[in-house]
């Protein structure tokens, strides 16, 4: 660990570790809602979908607002726990997956699904999984404890993640599907791996701030 004078000088605030604790909360509040909806989605009344899709936004909503809050009191505090810039960008990533996740919701909803298309719910196992992993990193970040194992655990989920997508997308075009199922199954699968993606990234960030402070 690095030796600044400061640390003995002026107080770190540890608050951003809070927020970004508070954001991951609000991304796997959201994956579980998903998830629910999609095991449902055939058996549920269109009163239950609008709940969850309205669950799903204000989960985005306070997602967006715990960014806000981070960046606006960056820019008041005078020593960070890790380096500002690390701090604005897990901020704006893990945003990024809450937003992918809620645009996901409503694109079903707009497109008029009836139905999910088949390896969704696998989809979502590893979404709900992957979130687990991003609390868990977030409320670690402060004590470093268990960082390295914990975003090798996502970075393996975001590999299947890959295999799926690629196991989704062949058989969708295995010529079982009419061309507009295609269209709207094509880019929901896109979807579930960016939102994968996004949080495996999350913890790229955290490993890269780890080795930083080394």
């Amino acid at each position: 660990m690095k030796f600044n004078i400061l640390d003995f000088l002026l107080p770190r605030e540890t608050k951003f570790f809070h927020y970004m604790t508070e954001q991951g909360n609000c991304f796997y509040e959201a994956a579980v809602v998903f998830q629910d909806l999609m095991k449902r989605f055939q058996e549920i009344s269109p009163a239950e979908k609008k709940l969850s899709l309205l669950t799903i936004k204000e989960c985005e909503m306070r997602g967006d607002n715990i960014e806000k809050k981070i960046i606006d009191e960056l820019n008041q505090t005078f020593i960070t726990p890790i380096d500002r810039e690390d701090i604005h960008t897990l901020a704006v990533k893990i945003d990024r997956a809450i937003d992918i996740l809620n645009n996901l919701a409503k694109k079903i909803d707009i497109y008029n699904v009836t139905k999910p298309p088949k390896n969704t719910d696998r989809f979502c196992n590893i979404i709900v999984a992957i979130g687990t992993l991003m609390n868990d990193l977030m409320k670690n970040m402060e004590s470093k404890k268990d960082i390295d194992q914990i975003q090798a655990k996502m970075h393996i989920l975001e590999n299947e993640a890959d295999d799926l997508f690629h196991e989704s997308i062949a058989e969708l075009f295995s010529m079982q599907h009419n061309a507009l199922d295609i269209i709207r199954y094509k880019e929901i699968y896109e979807h579930l791996e960016s939102i994968v993606d996004a949080v495996d990234y999350v913890g790229k960030i955290v490993r890269g701030i780890k080795v930083k402070q080394a």
